[in-house]
């Protein structure tokens, strides 16, 4: 058998390819301009969290002393726990506490516990947060805009889930029971926001034993409509199924698994009105990416038929994108 030099293998292999080929030196070169590229719109996706966290925690903290003290309010989770000790050191002790010093020493705890199971940058964050709202809520002076405990149980409630949604999506928890909640969410692929909310009614009634049922009742209304803010903005552990059926099922899927890195099961049949056959798609995605995902596949076939409704729970693998 001839043997053929080395060097006219490549060649014939270049026209036989159409293409040139690439040396080793450039194939490494571009993996490192991917992975520089990818550093970059991370480090700028850290930059947009932390610069929500901290407005949203200023706000948290105007929250605070705009409508929680102005009717005396126990929101609950470590923030209600902070004001109620700073009550009973101004009322039995006669001294003046600062609230970031309860704050950072509940937190403390819970944020160790944190670090070790949700991930570093989410820890991070959340410290933060806890921070500037502790700092901020003693330094921005306390100002009544109503004396109407009703408007500012629901109101404040509002403001308040809205704010800790914001820093929720921001890969971030306020502190406190949010920590917690976390904690639970990560192990279980649960949301536990109404077990959080069970919780803290039951501190806010013994507290309303001490200092009266009128401030436990109006902070549990408070909290309540700040749970349910959460539950409504923050979609992280709920889940949607998907059924679609379609005549493009691969491109349909290729949607789904680089949306949401879920996977699908193809079903083939037959339509019964046309007798024509039909592909359909299942699949279970995070209820955050339905939106965007339902309206990626009606770009790619008009024609598709998608049925998706919320899935109380499920049971086997499912996918949840790590916390930094």
């Amino acid at each position: 058998m001839k043997k053929v030099p080395i060097k006219e293998l490549r060649e014939d292999l270049k026209k036989e390819l159409k293409e040139e080929l690439v040396p080793d030196s450039e194939i490494l070169d571009k993996q490192k301009m991917g992975e520089e590229l990818y550093h970059k719109l991370e480090i700028r996706r850290d930059i947009k969290d932390s610069l929500i966290v901290i407005v949203a925690s200023i706000l948290y903290a105007v929250n605070v002393n705009v409508f929680v003290n102005a009717g005396n309010l126990l929101p609950g989770g470590a923030t209600g726990i902070s004001l109620l000790l700073q009550h009973i050191c101004r009322t039995f002790l006669h001294i003046s506490v600062p609230y970031s010093l309860f704050s950072i020493l509940l937190n403390a705890v819970p944020a160790t516990i944190c670090y070790r199971v949700v991930g570093k940058k989410y820890t991070l964050r959340s410290v933060l947060c806890i921070f500037v709202t502790s700092i901020a809520v003693d330094a921005i002076p306390s100002h009544f805009v109503t004396d109407d405990l009703l408007l500012i149980s629901i109101f404040g409630g509002i403001i308040n889930g809205t704010l800790i949604a914001l820093i929720l999506n921001s890969h971030a928890t306020s502190g406190g029971t949010d920590f917690i909640s976390m904690i639970i969410s990560k192990k279980k692929g649960i949301s536990v926001w109404n077990y959080i909310f069970m919780g803290n009614v039951a501190v806010l009634l013994i507290a309303g034993c001490i200092y009266g049922m009128n401030v436990a009742l109006y902070s549990i209304i408070f909290q309540y409509a700040s749970t349910q803010m959460i539950n409504m903005m923050y979609k992280r552990y709920d889940k949607d199924t998907l059924f679609i059926i379609t005549k493009k099922p691969d491109e349909v899927y290729n949607i789904i698994l680089k949306k949401t890195n879920h996977d699908a099961t193809l079903f083939k049949g037959v339509g019964c009105y046309k007798n024509e056959e039909k592909a359909m798609l299942y699949s279970v995605v995070n209820s955050d990416a339905t939106r965007v995902l339902v309206m990626d596949i009606k770009k790619e076939d008009p024609e598709a038929f998608i049925n998706y409704f919320g899935s109380k729970g499920i049971r086997g693998n499912f996918y949840y994108q790590e916390e930094d």
